[in-house]
């Protein structure tokens, strides 16, 4: 995993560097983003993910999305939560903690999930069958999240993002890992990696990357 495009280089060199009880506190607020100038929000954490559009009857109701975790993130993750070390497996006990205490409150932050169809927002609502594991040091989430209405990629694109406003973690998409598609009419559709100009993150500077879809 690397920061990806002008996100910047040197992620273990970078990571490293976040004292623990940043890293600690972060994870206890379920990555939510410290509030103040330029500094703070530079990222911390990355995330790369993957998302699968979960279509019923043509249209798109919710998005399943794969996170995987930098190593150092996982690791706190892992230690401080779960109280297992690195490269364990993961129990149901230690599944329920991290979803307890590092998941549930990103709720309150649409998961930084973002949807746009016939020219308005959608919204999302809570997230469901949450589930966690350990891939090498990786520490990887797999969760749905529902929309708050269907999206009719037929009657006009629409676009799925996956980020954080604030730029505090660096969420974006695992690179060669295509934007899958599950359901009842999903067939003939097609998604695209494209940059977001309409919704620039860290002081205008930086485009978070939105998977663009046609049917």
């Amino acid at each position: 995993m690397r920061p990806r495009g002008t996100r910047g280089g040197g992620l273990e060199t970078r990571t490293r560097q976040i004292p623990r009880l940043l890293r600690l506190a972060l994870a206890t607020l379920s990555l939510l983003p410290l509030t103040g100038g330029r500094a703070s929000a530079h990222p911390h954490v990355w995330i790369d993910y993957v998302v699968t559009l979960m279509f019923d009857k043509g249209r798109v109701t919710a998005l399943r999305e794969v996170w995987s975790f930098d190593e150092d993130f996982s690791a706190s993750v892992l230690r401080d939560y779960a109280g297992i070390e690195e490269g364990k497996p993961l129990g149901a006990p230690e599944i329920a903690k991290i979803e307890q205490n590092a998941f549930a409150n990103l709720e309150h932050y649409d998961y930084f999930t973002h949807v746009w169809a016939a020219g308005g927002a959608v919204g999302v609502r809570k997230a469901t069958e949450f589930a966690a594991r350990v891939d090498g040091p990786r520490l990887i989430y797999d969760f749905v999240v529902p929309l708050s209405r269907p999206v009719d990629a037929r009657a006009a694109p629409a676009s799925f993002g996956v980020w954080d406003d604030t730029y505090y973690v660096d969420v974006g998409p695992a690179e060669g890992q295509a934007t899958k598609f599950v359901g009842d009419g999903s067939a003939g559709c097609k998604a695209a990696i494209v940059e977001d100009h309409d919704h620039p993150i860290y002081f205008g500077s930086v485009y978070p990357k939105t998977i663009r879809v046609t049917c």
